[in-house]
C-alpha cells in the first residue's frame, strides 16, 4: 500500500503550542533508531524531506504529534553536518550520540572509551579537544590510570592557572564597584572577598559556581538605578572562565564533581560530546513571547544553547562577536540542502527573517547560493551543495546580460 505524506500543519501559521518550557532545550526521546539509516561515509538520512511539515515513516508508525513533527524534522537536518549559528561548529546528530553512548556504556576501559571519543573528533568544542589530547597523552605514558585519575593529576596545577584567570576578573569588578553608592559597593566587595574564601579552600567540598556568583551580583546590582553600569558589571562577570571556554576550568569541574554511584569514566567520556548535541533553539525565546512556529525555530549546537538560556539574539551575539559570520555560515548550508531537495526555501527565507528582526539587523544573510541558482533546479550549471565562487557568479552575469541583450535585439515577427 502506498503511504502519501500528508502536510500536518500550515507552514505559514502558528504550530498549536506545547507544555515545552522557556528557551528549554528540547531533545528528542534518546534510544529511537528509526527508520532513517546512516551510512558509514555520510550524515544524510536516506528519505529527503521536502517539507518540514511533512512526516517521516518513523513519524507516522510512532504516531507524532503534529506540533513535534516540525521540531523533529529540524533536528533531523543535523545528520547533513551542519555547523552551529553561534559558535560555527559542525553540530552531532541525535542518531550518531546515542549510538556513541551505547558504545561509551559497553566498557569502562579508558583507552577504549578514548578511542570512541577520538572516532567524532570532528565534532568536538575547542575545549574538548584540548581535554582529549591531554588525556592521550597521559594515558600512553600511565596505562594504568582511570580518565578521572588523569583529571585528579592535573587539578591542582589546573586550580592554580583558573585562579589566576578568575582573580584578573574579580579585580575589574572591584575597580568598578567605585563607580557605585557606597553602600552597595561594600555588598559588591563583600561578595567578591567570599568567593576569593571559597576559591582557596582546598577542602574537596568547598567549590566556585560561576553562575552562583552572577546571579548574587545581579541581584546586588538590581538596586542601582543606571542601566549602563550594571550592564558593564554583568559583562565582566560574565568574562569568568567555565568548563565551555577554559580546558583548566573544565579539569576542575570534573576532577572535583560527585558522580553519585555511577561511572565516572562513562560520565566524562559522554560530557566530552554532549555540548556538541544539535538542540532545538527558539530565535526569540518564548520567555519573551517567541512561538512554536516554524519559522522561529532553528538548530544551535547545546553548549551554546544552555549558555544563552531566556537572553535575547542581541545579547549573545555581544557575547560571541563571531556568530555574525557563522551565522552565515549556517544559511549557507540550509541553502546548499535547498538545492539537494532536502530542505523547502520557505523556512530557510523566513528563518533569515526571523534572525534578522530580533538581531535588529545585526545577523542579515543574502543567501547568496538561493539568489545565484534561482528557484527552479533545471539547467544549473553548478554542482548541487557547492558555493557558486566570484568567477562564475561573474560569468553567471555576463551570461544573462548576453542573453538579455540578445532577446532585445531580436527583430519581431
Amino acid at each position: 500500500m502506498k503511504i502519501i505524506p500528508i502536510s500536518l500543519i500550515n507552514f505559514n501559521k502558528t504550530a498549536q503550542r506545547t507544555n515545552f518550557r522557556n528557551n528549554q532545550n528540547e531533545y528528542p526521546q534518546p534510544g529511537h533508531s528509526g527508520l532513517d539509516v546512516l551510512t558509514k561515509d555520510t550524515c544524510c538520512f536516506t528519505g529527503k524531506i521536502p517539507s518540514l511539515t511533512t512526516p517521516t515513516m518513523e513519524d507516522l508508525i510512532k504516531k507524532t504529534k503534529a506540533s513535534d513533527i516540525v521540531r523533529s524534522n529540524i533536528l533531523r537536518l543535523a545528520r547533513y553536518k551542519i555547523p552551529c549559528p553561534c559558535c560555527g561548529h559542525i553540530m552531532l546528530d541525535l542518531d550518531r550520540y546515542n549510538k556513541f553512548e551505547q558504545r561509551v556504556m559497553s566498557t569502562t576501559n579508558p583507552k577504549t572509551l578514548l578511542k570512541f571519543i577520538s572516532e567524532l573528533g570532528q565534532y568536538l568544542h575547542p575545549v574538548e579537544a584540548k581535554v582529549l589530547d591531554m588525556m592521550k597523552s597521559v594515558l600512553h605514558n600511565n596505562p594504568d590510570m582511570t580518565l578521572q585519575d588523569i583529571l585528579r593529576s592535573k587539578l591542582k596545577h589546573s586550580e592554580k592557572k583558573l585562579i589566576m584567570q578568575q582573580s584578573k576578573t574579580f579585580v575589574a569588578l572591584g575597580i568598578l564597584s567605585r563607580k557605585l553608592p557606597n553602600n552597595i559597593a561594600e555588598e559588591v566587595k563583600a561578595l567578591i572577598n567570599e568567593t576569593y574564601d571559597r576559591i582557596f579552600d582546598q577542602r574537596e567540598t568547598s567549590r566556585f559556581s560561576r553562575k552562583i556568583f552572577i546571579s548574587k551580583l545581579e541581584k546586588i546590582l538590581d538596586r542601582v538605578k543606571d542601566e549602563a553600569i550594571k550592564s558593564e558589571f554583568i559583562a565582566e562577570a560574565v568574562k569568568l572562565p567555565t568548563a565551555y571556554n577554559s580546558p583548566d576550568a573544565f579539569i576542575v569541574k570534573y576532577a572535583k564533581r560527585n558522580y553519585k554511584g555511577a561511572n565516572p569514566d562513562q560520565k566524562i567520556a559522554l560530557r566530552m560530546l554532549s555540548n556538541s548535541l544539535a538542540t532545538i533553539e527558539h530565535i526569540r525565546p518564548q520567555k519573551l513571547k517567541g512561538g512554536n512556529s516554524p519559522d522561529n525555530l532553528a538548530l544551535e549546537c547545546a553548549c551554546d544553547n544552555n549558555r544563552r538560556n531566556h537572553s535575547s539574539i542581541i545579547e549573545q551575539i555581544l557575547q560571541n562577536p563571531a556568530m555574525m559570520i557563522n551565522y552565515q555560515r549556517y544559511m549557507d548550508r540550509l541553502s546548499e540542502l535547498h538545492l539537494q531537495g532536502v530542505l523547502e526555501k520557505a523556512y530557510i527565507t523566513q528563518t533569515n527573517k526571523s534572525y534578522k528582526d530580533e538581531s535588529g539587523g545585526l545577523l542579515k544573510s543574502d543567501l547568496p547560493i538561493l539568489k545565484f541558482c534561482g528557484n527552479s533546479t533545471k539547467g544549473r550549471k553548478i554542482k548541487s551543495g557547492i558555493t557558486p565562487s566570484l568567477q562564475e557568479r561573474r560569468e553567471h552575469h555576463k551570461a544573462k546580460l548576453k542573453n538579455k541583450k540578445t532577446q532585445k535585439n531580436k527583430p519581431k515577427r
